[in-house]
């Protein structure tokens, strides 16, 4: 059927190779709270699937990802079904994704197709989590290089690392010469990784690790930028204004200002990690997996219970902070966290783009106050005291101001 208006299948049909799941999908568009029209789409797209498993004679035991990727892009674009229209891109992924976690929940777990290269990055991913404790960004952010890279070298075949030389390697990291020193460095942390990783389950890769290039670690030339006081106060006030899940930001404005939690952190809090009888909070999702108590300081608890009482959905999910939006009452990720600061920026009219801008107020407003660089570190879970040197950078003007006389020398 050409692309037009829906025929929605809402009715069960017990020929349709999805039926055993379409009662716990309905369901769950029904917990998430989807508008009606939306869910009408959504299973739609999956009875359209259903119905194509079916003529492919694929099993539903046997369903793949692959399936799912096959009907979107071989299917869909020229279907001609007599039941069915195409629908939007956009909608029919997000349908499917959502029935790939319906079926793992209800015991028909799609199978997953792996090729070499997924399996060397996935058993790279499992080492750089379980052993290093690099946080789920920078693994992300590390095996897409990784991918790169192996594409480069050795194609999509089993992974040889004897197929792979310096040279390959330095020509991957500096390229034609035009990659600034940041990226060059970037490449080079991730290969170094990998290579560790191998080093690690075996090989020997001592020749391609001296043979490494070390892009120089420039200095910065200016301070890390930081919110005077006056900022940080009209930071706060801007949440004062009426808008939709308002005391939701204002809690995670707190949680960033006041405990200078990365984003990732704010977003992985549960309620389990609040202890209210003693004032604590407990960050476990600090890079390197540490957990960390913290005290839970009067204002950002208040913050954090008002939301909770007020204004989060329920039921829902452990963690504190949820969505608003279809799903309902699942997590938000760090990407929700961050874009509630940015609003809270373009209303105050600021040109600015970071949030981890707040973590180094955090950190040198502590410093001002006199706090010992040690306990600066384990508020901002830093492991180095190197790393929290960073975030404190004070201009000499500053630091005259605060200094002593050295004794017995000019007053």
């Amino acid at each position: 059927m050409r692309p037009g208006k829906r025929k929605f299948m809402l009715k069960d049909d017990p020929g349709n190779l999805l039926a055993p799941v379409f009662g716990a999908y309905r369901q769950r568009l029904s917990d998430g709270k989807y508008a009606p029209k939306v869910q009408a789409l959504y299973f739609a797209t999956v009875f359209h699937f259903g119905d194509w498993l079916k003529t492919e004679g694929v099993a539903l035991g046997q369903v793949q990802d692959r399936n799912i990727q096959q009907f979107l892009a071989d299917h869909m674009p020229s279907c001609e079904c007599d039941r069915h229209t195409r629908g939007d891109t956009h909608t029919n992924r997000a349908a499917l994704h959502l029935l790939e976690r319906v079926m793992q929940d209800t015991g028909f777990a799609m199978t997953r197709t792996t090729t070499p290269m997924d399996a060397e990055l996935s058993r790279f991913d499992a080492k750089m989590r379980e052993v290093w404790g690099y946080s789920e960004s920078t693994r992300a952010a590390r095996c897409r290089i990784i991918k790169r890279f192996l594409m480069a070298t050795v194609g999509t075949q089993n992974i040889d690392i004897n197929d792979i030389s310096g040279s390959d390697i330095s020509r991957f990291i500096i390229g034609d010469g035009t990659r600034s020193t940041s990226c060059a460095r970037g490449l080079s942390g991730a290969i170094r990784c990998f290579l560790r990783y191998r080093q690690l389950i075996g090989d020997n890769v001592t020749p391609l690790l001296a043979g490494l290039p070390r892009p120089p670690r420039p200095k910065p030339s200016t301070l890390p930028e930081v919110l005077k006081d006056v900022e940080v106060d009209a930071l706060l006030r801007s949440f004062s204004a009426d808008f939709p899940q308002r005391r939701r930001a204002f809690a995670i404005a707190r949680c960033l200002i006041d405990l200078g939690m990365r984003s990732s952190e704010v977003a992985g809090l549960t309620l389990d990690d609040i202890d209210w009888a003693y004032g604590t909070i407990r960050v476990t999702h600090r890079k390197g997996r540490r957990a960390d108590i913290l005290p839970l300081l009067e204002a950002t608890g208040k913050a954090i219970a008002d939301y909770i009482l007020h204004e989060r959905p329920a039921p829902a999910c452990p963690n504190i902070f949820v969505r608003h939006r279809p799903p309902i009452g699942e997590p938000v990720g760090r990407r929700a966290v961050q874009t509630t600061m940015l609003a809270a920026y373009r209303r105050l009219g600021w040109d600015r783009s970071q949030v981890h801008i707040l973590r180094h107020t955090l950190a040198t407003r502590l410093l001002a106050k006199g706090t010992p660089m040690p306990v600066i570190a384990d508020v901002m879970g830093h492991r180095s005291l190197d790393t929290t040197v960073i975030y404190t950078k004070l201009d000499r003007a500053w630091l005259s101001k605060v200094s002593l006389a050295w004794p017995g020398g000019a007053q």
